[in-house]
């Protein structure tokens, strides 16, 4: 007894000031104003912010019940007056896309009941779709895959147009894309070039944003036909349309590759683009095939049952008759693909539209100039 007195006699003061912070970190962890305690930060996707303060005892388990496009981010906070704060600096995370779409039917039933362009904004607003200004989408409940400029050449098919945007939106919508249509005009009395006006819907899309992964050079009048049909960055250039409902759907010829066919960023700008010199109707795909063949690509397709399209009807544009040089312009294609192409571009730009179906641009061109041009190099 004697010996312990002498002990507590000695460290009385560090027995005190155990006793005092002891003490202190009890009052401060009641109060909560400056003991440290963890919060879950619960956001889903519609940028609700959901606060919770997590007890250190509560059950871990419960989080992992939570669906897949919310997630938990954990901080700690030194007062809880500083919440709002907080959650200007979190930076959320979802699940990628799954690698094949959920719900994806087959065959699709086309619709040739149009409607008119202001319609269709109007029931993209209604219907909630989260369509964007200048025709842009991405999934809300999952990070997309693939990140997909959709060019589309276009001049005086209103009615195919509609079509077109009727189909597509909802298509593409349903492959969890990240996705933007541009729609490349020429301005009235000029010779339309469809691989020039390709060209420039992909300097444009990517001057629009410097992100797209892969690009789907499309005519307007091709609508898809199956849900498997998978608008997604390929390996190598691929022909989408294999199957055409004007052809029979079947391959008139195995070196086709018109209509719709895709490329990464990459290979697109490997091969230079499409030719600027196919005024007219032709030749401009025959060339395109070339270069990648002449780049060391070979054509992928899907299997005919879905690459496959209906080519919806339309008039003939007096501006765009078939080209008489076409075939003397094959013989020489792999001869220009480093001076012809995206490379080379010479348009002007005269407007542009963006609302929530497209981004139309409006363009002019010289055909002399662009035709010499290739001439002088």
């Amino acid at each position: 007894m004697l010996h312990f007195k002498k002990l507590f006699k000695k460290f009385r003061f560090l027995v005190l000031i155990v006793i005092v912070a002891t003490l202190l970190t009890t009052y401060f962890a009641k109060s909560s104003f400056y003991f440290p305690k963890k919060v879950i930060y619960r956001i889903d996707l519609k940028q609700e912010i959901d606060i919770k303060v997590k007890n250190e005892s509560s059950n871990e388990q419960a989080l992992n019940n939570l669906n897949s496009h919310k997630i938990i981010v954990e901080v700690n906070i030194m007062n809880k007056s500083n919440l709002s704060n907080i959650t200007q600096n979190i930076i959320t995370e979802i699940n990628e896309c799954p690698l094949i779409p959920p719900n994806l039917g087959s065959r699709l039933q086309i619709d040739f009941n149009n409607r008119s362009l202001e319609e269709l904004e109007t029931i993209a607003l209604v219907n909630q779709t989260n369509l964007q200004i200048g025709g842009r989408w991405a999934p809300k409940e999952c990070k997309p895959r693939y990140k997909v400029a959709i060019i589309v050449p276009y001049r005086d098919r209103l009615f195919n147009l509609q079509l077109f945007l009727k189909h597509m939106h909802p298509f593409l919508r349903k492959q969890q894309l990240d996705y933007g249509i541009y729609l490349i005009e020429p301005i009235a009395n000029i010779t339309f070039n469809r691989g020039l006006l390709m060209n420039i819907g992909f300097a444009y899309a990517l001057a629009d944003d410097p992100t797209w992964k892969c690009f789907v050079f499309h005519d307007v009048d091709l609508l898809p036909e199956d849900e498997r049909n998978i608008y997604s960055c390929p390996e190598s250039p691929r022909h989408m349309s294999s199957a055409v409902s004007t052809l029979h759907y079947k391959l008139p010829y195995d070196a086709i590759f018109g209509g719709v066919t895709e490329f990464t960023k990459e290979q697109f700008e490997k091969i230079n683009g499409f030719s600027n010199l196919f005024f007219g109707w032709g030749g401009e795909d025959d060339d395109l095939r070339a270069r990648v063949i002449k780049k060391g690509y070979t054509v992928s397709r899907y299997p005919l049952d879905i690459g496959r399209y209906t080519m919806a009807k339309h008039g003939k544009d007096s501006h765009n008759k078939p080209n008489p040089d076409r075939y003397k312009l094959l013989k020489s294609s792999g001869n220009r693909i480093d001076k012809d192409g995206v490379s080379s571009l010479k348009y002007e730009t005269r407007q542009v539209i963006k609302n929530r179906l497209f981004t139309k641009i409006l363009v002019a061109y010289n055909q002399a100039e662009i035709l010499n041009s290739v001439k002088e190099k």
